[in-house]
């Protein structure tokens, strides 16, 4: 069906901002599980960070090692997020910070490398790019912080981008959930103007509309729509994926997704706490 969006799930990167990535083996195996049996094609493990805290568990980490002991179901595509602001304050040369972090694709689980750069500082990221695209990763750039939207200044960065080649799909955040609908329209058709390439987008839920402009998203030419389980996240929250796969239910297995949300997680959003497996994490 047209208009219908490749959803990627990315519960165990920004869901652990809640629990600083700390997340029980038996949760990510039933959540491996249900995501498969879903129908979905993508998910973000997590954070793929070049400096180490104590706090952080496995997921903010997402080393190789770590990953190939999951039971990743075949056909689920692994995806792993850099920051671009960590990498360009680290001190290190890019190279060597990225030589530090990823091995050659064909040693790793993972398939996509999505890269967080803020939109005012992507036209930097060009090195980074190039050099995950040489070592065979697919390549996305998500632009961030696009607010407040300035129509001008998004097309004279994307004119910059669109001479690299070294990047494979564009997202843009509504980083601080304050977009409106109007604005990822427009955001859409400049990207759109200039990139022939999948596009997605990647809401947050602080005014309530993560839901319906990721459905104005899709109406628009996006091709990818992140979502977390029961909308875990940063903050006020993501894009549910139970909720957005039952709008597209002819493609997704919705009773996967809510057996796991029975069974595994409740968000409380009021009090800002994950519960899951008996057990209670505060951000």
């Amino acid at each position: 069906m047209k208009d219908t969006p490749h959803i990627l799930d990315c519960t165990l990167r920004d869901g652990g901002y809640l629990n600083n990535w700390n997340f029980p083996r038996d949760l990510v195996r039933n959540y491996l599980s249900a995501v498969h049996k879903a129908g979905i094609k993508f998910t973000e493990l997590g954070f793929r960070f070049l400096h180490k805290n104590i706090n952080y568990g496995e997921y903010a980490y997402s080393r190789d090692d770590y990953l190939y002991n999951l039971d990743i179901p075949d056909g689920l595509n692994v995806a792993v997020m850099i920051k671009s602001e960590e990498l360009f304050s680290s001190g290190a040369k890019i190279k060597k910070a990225l030589d530090y972090l990823f091995s050659e694709r064909k040693n790793s689980p993972v398939s996509l490398v999505r890269i967080a750069a803020p939109y005012h500082t992507a036209a930097s990221c060009r090195e980074i790019t190039e050099i995950l695209k040489d070592k065979g990763y697919k390549i996305s750039l998500n632009l961030t912080k696009i607010f407040p939207v300035d129509e001008k200044e998004i097309l004279a960065i994307t004119k910059i981008l669109k001479e690299w080649g070294s990047f494979d799909i564009l997202y843009f955040a509504d980083t601080y959930g304050n977009i409106s609908g109007n604005e990822v329209k427009c955001i859409l058709n400049i990207l759109k103007s200039e990139f022939k390439i999948p596009l997605g987008f990647h809401a947050h839920n602080n005014n309530g509309l993560a839901y319906e402009n990721s459905l104005i998203a899709v109406k628009n030419g996006s091709n990818l729509i992140d979502s977390t389980i029961a909308g875990m996240g940063k903050g006020a929250g993501n894009l549910k994926t139970e909720v957005i796969s039952k709008k597209f239910s002819h493609k997704y297995n919705v009773n996967a997704l809510e057996s796991l949300l029975k069974a595994n997680f409740y968000y409380g959003a009021e009090n800002n706490t994950v519960n899951y497996t008996g057990s209670t994490l505060l951000s």
